[in-house]
């Protein structure tokens, strides 16, 4: 039996409606949905989402609940203990962890032989090891993508002190031009090549995202292959990949070892939803004899004395690396979440299908809204074809622009959506280069206007004439159609002018009884919260708000 879509439960039956499904679905028949599952997987495994216009995937995804209810069966029913010990409860635990660590280098195509699974408590505190465990020297370079995420900027922190000089920031452009620059044939590095340890050898460590969670853009995984060839006798860069927005919707093989990244890191709630407070360093075996230890934590260590600065650590990597006990109910119940994940998608061949679909639809129906003099209503932040899944993840970044040109603000966008239960992101998220690309922000501008006042976390999304973030609409494996139907009528009635300084929503508020009195007084409410936070104590008042204001303004 079929199940339900959100259209009938919100009362979507406008012939409109209808016939905008009708036509994605013939479209994109053969990539949405999972073979027509999509409903169900819905109704089945998320009752989270029941009410709920969810469109924040890159910020976390949300959980399956077959994956919670198996987990939780399990710690029920079987007794772990601290895997830093031989009780039968702990030997149970380290069993199960090593299993899931097999289990995530399946996943990527991978075996123990060539990559070692190093958990940590998410991506960021994975990047973060590589800039412990890397041997930097005053030769070491550090190179990174003007589109990288914060935690992979703040690597820089390890070379700052030892040589400021050597770090940059790169376009996509110059990396290119990178390529163009190889060594003498007679100097270059075969990639079997052993990394030894040798004071003639100087690393350096180059990062990228695989895709930019501020824009959704990807870049080419053949970058590693290319950045080795650069590699010479006494010079060698090792390439960090940052996966974490990529992998939910996209696979990456890392089968091919000598054309794959040295580090990848990821975090598993925005593969999954669950668990949160876990991610993983995945890095490659061969590093082992270069590699730093610093620090050392319990569990860490085969033999160490007090009172001498003596300590011989452990010559396994999993052990020499995750100081402490590590979170072992977490990562079993990883082992829940790939069985979810396999159970409803199949593979994820199928999700990257799935949310591209959506996403190319979405590009093209918001690049098309204009005003009622013909300008745009949207400026787009990507510069790649939405409907490739090589060139484009599943974002959708953008700002807003009033017919007569000026900004509407991003945290305004936000908090609107938020009274409508709309859910999506807006901000810099924590990715300045981005942010300087897109709103053409320079660097000494940002320093200044921060000696005024300005930063990151302020609620001043437009700051002497200029944005300092976008708007984020995000798409995940159990996105729907409707949802997407949904963002757009929303978007269109609020912020696509018919007339000068008017939308379908200001003309049709005299015609049509939208909000009572004490629905204006909750959404006036809201607006003054802050975009981060909700007023609990009128929790239920503001679902039954948001519930009848949907039903009304999308059935005019």
């Amino acid at each position: 039996m079929r199940t339900p879509g959100l259209s009938e439960k919100r009362n979507f039956n406008s012939q409109k409606f209808k016939d905008e499904k009708r036509n994605f679905l013939k479209e994109f028949s053969t990539k949405y949905g999972y073979n027509g599952k999509i409903d169900q997987i819905r109704e089945e495994e998320y009752p989270q989402l029941k009410n709920e216009i969810y469109l924040d995937h890159t910020g976390a995804t949300t959980f399956a609940r077959s994956a919670v209810v198996n987990f939780n069966n399990d710690i029920l029913t079987n007794l772990y203990g601290n895997p830093h010990s031989n009780s039968p409860s702990s030997r149970l635990s380290s069993m199960r962890i090593e299993q899931v660590r097999k289990r995530v280098l399946s996943h990527f195509g991978t075996n123990e032989k060539d990559y070692t699974v190093i958990f940590t408590q998410n991506a960021t505190a994975a990047i973060k090891l590589v800039g412990e465990m890397f041997p930097w020297t005053e030769k070491s370079t550090y190179k990174n993508l003007r589109e990288s995420h914060n935690s992979v900027n703040g690597l820089r922190r390890f070379l700052e002190t030892i040589n400021p000089d050597n770090i940059q920031g790169v376009t996509e452009k110059e990396v290119k031009a990178m390529f163009k620059n190889p060594p003498p044939v007679d100097d270059q590095c075969r990639y079997d090549d052993n990394y030894e340890k040798d004071d003639e050898i100087n690393y350096n460590l180059f990062a990228y995202p695989a895709q930019c969670n501020y824009s959704g853009m990807r870049f080419p995984l053949s970058w590693v292959r290319k950045i080795k060839k650069l590699n010479t006798k006494t010079s060698k860069t090792l390439v960090l990949l940052d996966a974490a927005a990529f992998v939910p919707s996209s696979p990456l093989s890392l089968a091919n070892k000598d054309e794959s990244p040295d580090f990848i890191c990821l975090s598993f709630y925005k593969m999954f939803g669950f668990p949160t407070g876990l991610g993983a360093l995945i890095v490659k075996t061969e590093l082992n004899p270069i590699l730093r230890k610093g620090y050392f934590g319990g569990g860490t260590i085969n033999s160490v004395v007090y009172d001498k600065n003596w300590q011989e650590f452990s010559k396994d990597m999993t052990t020499r690396y995750e100081d402490g006990t590590v979170n072992f109910l977490n990562i079993i119940s990883l082992d829940h979440a790939f069985d979810a994940f396999e159970r409803n998608y199949g593979n994820i061949k199928n999700i990257s299908s799935h949310v591209t679909s959506l996403n190319s639809y979405l590009y093209r129906n918001m690049k098309s809204l204009r005003h009622w003099n013909g300008q745009s209503v949207c400026t787009i932040n990507s510069d790649r074809d939405f409907s490739n899944s090589k060139k484009q993840g599943g974002i959708f970044s953008f700002n807003v622009k009033r017919s007569d040109g000026s900004y509407v603000g991003y945290i305004e966008l936000e908090k609107l959506a938020s009274t409508y239960g709309i859910h999506i992101r807006s901000g810099g998220n924590c990715n300045p280069g981005s942010i300087a690309r897109w709103n053409h922000i320079a660097a000494d501008e940002i320093i200044r206007n921060y000696g005024e006042g300005k930063y990151c976390s302020d609620d001043r999304d437009i700051y002497k004439g200029k944005l300092y973030g976008a708007a984020r609409v995000s798409i995940g494996a159990m996105t729907t159609i409707d949802e997407i139907l949904i963002w757009l009528e929303f978007f269109k009635r609020f912020y696509v002018e018919i007339m000068p300084g008017k939308t379908v929503h200001d003309l049709s508020t005299s015609k049509f009884k939208i909000f009572d009195k004490s629905e204006k007084s909750e959404k006036l409410k809201f607006n003054s919260i802050s975009k981060n936070g909700f007023d609990h104590g009128h929790g239920l008042e503001r679902q039954r708000t948001i519930r009848n204001v949907k039903s009304l303004v999308f059935s005019h």
